[in-house]
């Protein structure tokens, strides 16, 4: 959960939460906490891993894989943000490698990954040429992701 999402379950302010989650440096004492604000903090529940509607944040690494995987499959992005729900910019910041992402946008990637990856675009309605260029896109960021030096 991220430091927001706890801050709106306890009803404390996100600063608050960002101090307490703050690890203190080497020479400087712990702050106490208040024990209100502790009770606050310790009584939120944990959300299941695989709840779908999840709060927080992940890395963005799997999620861009696997949109990848779709684009060189042929899925344009503007099929793929339609299936989502979001924006098609929101796909392809994801597919470049966002650093992080909500679970709950990763969670459904990864099921619309498994619905489809193995599926024919032109099946669904995806005009052949958008297919074309999905895979001709998804080659020329794979040529230029490897060309870099690293």
């Amino acid at each position: 959960m991220s430091a927001q999402d706890i801050a709106d379950r306890a009803g404390l302010s996100v600063t608050l939460i960002r101090r307490v989650l703050r690890t203190p440096t080497q020479g400087t004492t712990v702050r106490n906490i208040a024990r209100t604000t502790a009770d606050a903090i310790l009584g939120i529940p944990l959300p299941h891993r695989r709840t779908p509607d999840a709060p927080g944040l992940t890395d963005s690494a799997e999620a861009s894989r696997l949109l990848a995987d779709l684009a060189r499959a042929g899925w344009p992005a503007t099929t793929l943000a339609l299936r989502l729900g979001v924006n098609a910019r929101t796909i392809a910041e994801v597919r470049d490698r966002r650093p992080r992402l909500h679970l709950d946008l990763a969670l459904r990637i990864r099921r619309l990954h498994r619905d489809l990856i193995g599926r024919d675009p032109a099946s669904y309605g995806i005009h052949p040429a958008d297919s074309a260029r999905s895979r001709a896109a998804a080659d020329r960021r794979t040529t230029a992701t490897a060309a870099l030096p690293g």
